[in-house]
């Protein structure tokens, strides 16, 4: 009996290099965010993760299957655990990158994705950005409440855009890749 993969292996190599690419554009935009950050003595890191939720946002929009999302933010989190890039706080990082990615998913799988795609990534990159950034507030960070909502504002603001060139993207090259 032959049975059928759920993902053909065109939209794993896919994942794959998008995650990859999520990661690696980290250290790049990083050090700008956080120089916007700084100023004000909030972590970058929210902002930071809408670059990286960008790529997560676009594919698991073009692939749209269940689990996408999460399968890459696995994918980033092995990455990450990997190479260094944002893993200083070890293991749990699994938890801070995988958890997005299902929170993305949520949102993709939602009846908006017929109905407004552009508001539907837009929406996935906030509640990926924010998902991650409540699980790394909570496990590292404990901000005061200021600081806390300073941090999801810059996240909301960062996933949001990030979901809007995601999208930008997504129309333009989406049919060809």
């Amino acid at each position: 009996m032959k049975t059928k993969s759920f993902y053909t292996v065109k939209e794993i190599l896919l994942m794959g290099i998008m995650s990859a690419l999520g990661m690696m554009a980290k250290p790049i935009f990083s050090p700008v965010f956080n120089a916007l950050t700084d100023f004000i003595r909030r972590p970058g890191g929210s902002v930071t993760a809408g670059v990286s939720m960008m790529f997560i946002v676009f594919t698991a929009a073009y692939i749209h299957k269940k689990g996408a999302g999460a399968l890459m933010g696995l994918c980033q989190a092995l990455v990450s655990l990997s190479t260094g890039i944002g893993a200083a706080a070890g293991l749990p990082v699994v938890f801070t990158y995988t958890l997005p990615g299902v929170a993305i998913d949520l949102v993709l799988l939602s009846p908006l994705y017929k109905k407004d795609l552009k508001l539907c990534m837009m929406a996935a990159g906030a509640c990926g950005v924010l998902a991650g950034a409540g699980a790394t507030n909570i496990l590292f960070f404990h901000l005061n409440f200021v600081s806390f909502i300073l941090f999801y504002i810059f996240g909301i603001l960062s996933g949001a855009l990030g979901g809007y060139i995601a999208w930008s993207i997504y129309k333009r090259i989406g049919e060809y890749v």
